[in-house]
């Protein structure tokens, strides 16, 4: 009898290839049919597993993060499989179904009038005035985040597809950006790592010349990205995830925003073979997404 560990549960996700691309090979990771739906619980379990090897997690302390929706999850969720409580500082326009499943698994919320940046503020503060009480994992300038999928992203990869020129992800904390890039840069020399860089406000991805906190991985192996891709909300997001249903997957803002980044990356390109990352699904943003959904993308609405 075969038995899955916990790791290798959070590796195994779908890898399809996108059909409409037809002058170069693209497959995405939809890691919305992960464990809590997004490609977040592989850092969120990692940093957790870490913490606890290293004893800077210990028994009678309190998981405390901020974070805008999928790590949150990840971390109320994981927060149960390790026995530990959960405070999650959100900005108060996080959707309502967010809210509810962070509870749902027992996390306690705060809510702040503000964005991610603001949420990590207060975070801050709150350690400041009781340091032993919470354990953060601080997810921007914990290297266990990149480290989750040095360890667990690349080599699921380069085991299912064996010839890469180029990877593409978005730049959120960039963990999955830097941790994927740096082990496929050990096994492909010649691949591109492509980041997708928001010129507004895309959920999930951040813009780097923008945001305050920029964590000191990011700092540390920014050198592994090639290049960076600007895609803005109008423009890209929409036409990302219509382009998704029409391959007949519901992804989210930032999995829209990273394919019609990849596209324009290829732009004049042929013959390359690459991989994308989705990182989550549609159904945590459908009151944002719905009115950009074109009902003759869905081949049942034909």
């Amino acid at each position: 009898m075969t038995t899955f560990s916990i790791e290798k549960l959070l590796q195994t996700v779908p890898i399809a290839k996108i059909r409409q691309i037809t002058d170069n090979t693209v497959y995405t990771v939809l890691e919305k049919f992960n464990l809590c739906g997004s490609i977040k619980v592989k850092p969120v379990y990692w940093m957790l597993k870490q913490a606890i090897a290293k004893g800077t997690l210990v028994k009678g302390q309190e998981i405390l993060e901020a974070s805008s929706g999928n790590t949150a999850i990840s971390l109320a969720y994981m927060g149960v499989i390790f026995g530990f409580p959960v405070r999650l500082i959100i900005p108060s326009e996080t959707g309502s179904c967010k809210k509810k499943l962070m509870r749902s698994y027992g996390a306690e919320l705060i809510e702040v009038d503000g964005v991610t940046d603001d949420c990590i503020d207060l975070r801050d503060s709150m350690v400041q005035r009781k340091p032993q009480e919470y354990f953060v994992p601080d997810q921007f300038n914990n290297e266990d985040n990149m480290e989750a999928h040095y360890h667990l992203t690349g080599p699921y990869l380069a085991a299912k597809i064996k010839k890469l020129d180029f990877f593409v992800a978005g730049l959120g904390t960039t963990g999955t950006l830097l941790g994927t890039g740096k082990y496929l840069k050990e096994h492909y020399p010649h691949i591109k790592i492509i980041g997708v860089n928001p010129l507004d406000r895309i959920e999930g991805i951040k813009n780097y010349c923008t945001v305050r906190n920029i964590g000191q991985f990011y700092q540390d192996y920014k050198h592994l990205i090639d290049e960076i891709i600007d895609v803005t909300y109008a423009e890209d997001v929409p036409k990302g995830i219509n382009d998704y249903l029409s391959e007949g997957y519901f992804t989210g803002i930032s999995s829209g925003a990273i394919l019609s980044g990849t596209k324009k990356y290829l732009q004049d390109k042929t013959d390359l073979t690459g991989i994308i990352i989705a990182p989550d699904g549609g159904d945590y943003y459908l009151s944002e997404i719905f009115p950009h959904l074109d009902a003759s993308k869905i081949k049942g609405c034909e």
